[in-house]
């Protein structure tokens, strides 16, 4: 990533960002409100505002370019210590300053001005967060904050042999969709079986986060950390009982296709029933493991899929690719998984991937690059907070780029490939909804049970497979292994209550799928409109707006489903 000195916010800065910095600012922003209470208009908390504002891209910007650096080396002591000294010291300043700050807006006179300056959602925004702010959660959320790292350097360094060749963790996984059965189930075997062998540190890392986390819900008067958890992702206009509702459709309408998936494969597979495996292979469907190499070339190759698509789109890609704002290839001690992220007082935005080669690297860098498309849109958005959406609605611009981008991807398969990949792309729509909704049940039960002991935690996982995913066969040697997916679901640990997001996105990219197939130019300008429109209004607005149906709408999920199937 290449430095720039270029600031949209704080040209004049300190040479180094520090808490005490942090503190005195904000302190002399609190000192101000009084005045800006007892005037007579708005002008002077505006002003205020757009300090604030100034504020948070700043130190937003800053952390993000020392967590970006540290995921890109784990093993960088000295990248490791910003980070640290960012995460614990600095973040927290900030927390507490504008915890102080959304009370005394809150609380103004003037707040209907501010909100009609900046956006409407800001105030709403503010208000849900008021509680994942609280001081009294400061300690809390540092120590939390500080496994979540031990967590992520535990996976960086992970390494297991797959037939006799030492691998690390992302590319044994990306090994498991091999055509040769002997290298997926060697592959599966020992990237599973990492995470068994390491479970009971991993499972500890993790009952230590769940019990700060419940504190941190007791400590604002709730039962548990639930309501915290479902404020933490800025959730406006739904809760858990619209999420259950979901859960209950996708039980409905999407489990029974995942069952007849599974069975569809094992029999396309030739064995009776469908090993876990033999999920990431499909024989009519599967492509080469090192379809996507050389990596290399895969830049050059998604720059023409983006040149096709939309020439402004396009724009922002080169950019990227010029101011070294992608970081493609898995490498030991990179941090896990994929992401977007952005620096807001630059005004620029970047993304991370692990690509190892194979099909999947296809799908993550035009997934990451649906984010980036949308960070870059946004950026006429002043006010930092509103500049992204919620999660649920952001990975809709994600999930969305991989749909729309499927008619070119021909820069990286054959006609026939790209057919199977298609159907691929289908068949994991039907995957995401029923995969997330383990997940996002398993947390709401951990956290509804924060004393679960680790064996009733891993019991509770596999029932919910049960549920959400059946057809896939356990049993004899696979059985050991069963429990082990959710140590390596990297959100359970980092960002809890974040995953439902993917399964609520995923209605909307399955819509924005259909729009396409009936006119590629106005689904383009309404992925567009819907980029532009960052997080200046709540999911369900963002949805309706863009004439998409609501995810909590049962028959949604019905009429997706029956679409799915006749993809398939």
């Amino acid at each position: 990533m290449q430095a720039t000195n270029e600031y949209l916010h704080f040209a004049e800065r300190p040479e180094t960002l520090t808490a005490d910095w942090v503190r005195e600012f904000y302190a002399g922003l609190v000192t101000g409100v009084p005045a800006a209470d007892a005037a007579p208009d708005a002008g002077a908390w505006i002003a205020l505002a757009e300090e604030w504002n100034a504020l948070k891209a700043y130190a937003g910007g800053e952390h993000s370019r020392c967590s970006y650096r540290f995921m890109q080396d784990m093993g960088d002591a000295a990248a490791e210590e910003v980070e640290r000294v960012v995460r614990e010291e600095i973040v927290p300043a900030c927390e507490d300053g504008d915890a102080a700050l959304v009370a005394a807006l809150l609380a103004s006179p003037h707040k209907a001005a501010v909100a009609a300056r900046f956006g409407e959602q800001l105030l709403a925004v503010l208000e849900v967060g008021q509680g994942p702010l609280a001081p009294i959660n400061s300690e809390l959320r540092v120590k939390a904050g500080e496994l979540a790292k031990r967590y992520d350097k535990l996976i960086s360094q992970g390494e297991v042999d797959v037939l006799g060749e030492t691998l690390t963790l992302a590319r044994a996984r990306g090994k498991t969709s091999s055509e040769d059965a002997k290298t997926r189930r060697a592959a599966f075997e020992a990237y599973y079986g990492w995470f068994r062998e390491n479970r009971d540190e991993l499972a500890e890392l993790f009952d230590a986060q769940v019990k700060l986390r419940d504190q941190m819900g007791r400590n604002l008067g709730f039962d548990n950390f639930l309501p915290l958890g479902y404020a933490g992702m800025a959730r406006t206009d739904y809760g858990p009982a619209e999420v259950a509702r979901f859960h209950s459709a996708v039980r409905e309408f999407a489990a029974p296709l995942f069952q007849k998936l599974a069975e569809d494969q094992a029999r396309a597979l030739g064995t009776p029933t469908l090993r876990p495996w033999d999920r990431g292979f499909h024989p009519e469907r599967s492509l080469p493991s090192d379809v996507a190499e050389p990596i290399d070339e895969q830049l050059d190759k998604v720059g023409r899929v983006f040149a096709r698509l939309s020439p402004k789109l396009s724009t922002h890609f080169e950019r990227m690719r010029k101011e070294g704002l992608i970081d493609l290839e898995n490498r030991k001690g990179k941090g896990a998984g994929a992401f977007c992220t952005s620096f807001p007082d630059e005004g620029r935005v970047a993304i991370f991937c692990n690509s190892t080669g194979d099909e999947s690297d296809v799908g993550t860098l035009t997934h990451e690059m649906g984010h980036a498309f949308q960070g870059w849109e946004s950026q006429w958005i002043e006010s930092v907070d509103l500049q992204w959406p919620t999660s649920d609605g952001a990975e809709v611009h994600s999930m969305g780029m991989e749909f729309l981008s499927l008619p070119f991807l021909g820069e990286f398969f054959t006609p026939v490939q790209l057919e199977a990949f298609r159907k691929t792309r289908w068949s994991r729509a039907v995957d995401i909804v029923c995969y997330v909704c383990v997940v996002d049940a398993f947390q709401q039960w951990v956290y509804e049970n924060p004393a679960a002991s680790l064996d009733a935690r891993d019991a509770e996982w596999m029932r919910l497979q049960d549920v959400y995913m059946p057809g896939i066969d356990w049993s004899g040697e696979a059985a050991p292994l069963r429990a082990t997916r959710w140590y390596a679901q990297l959100h359970i640990y980092r960002y809890p209550f974040y995953y439902i997001d993917y399964a609520l996105a995923e209605t909307g990219a399955m819509q924005l799928a259909l729009l396409d197939a009936k006119d590629h130019e106005a689904c383009l300008e309404t992925y567009l409109e819907l980029c532009r429109l960052g997080g200046t209004q709540s999911v369900t607005k963002l949805f309706a707006g863009a004439g998409l149906r609501s995810p909590f709408d049962p028959n949604v999920m019905r009429d997706l489903m029956a679409h799915a199937a006749t993809q398939l």
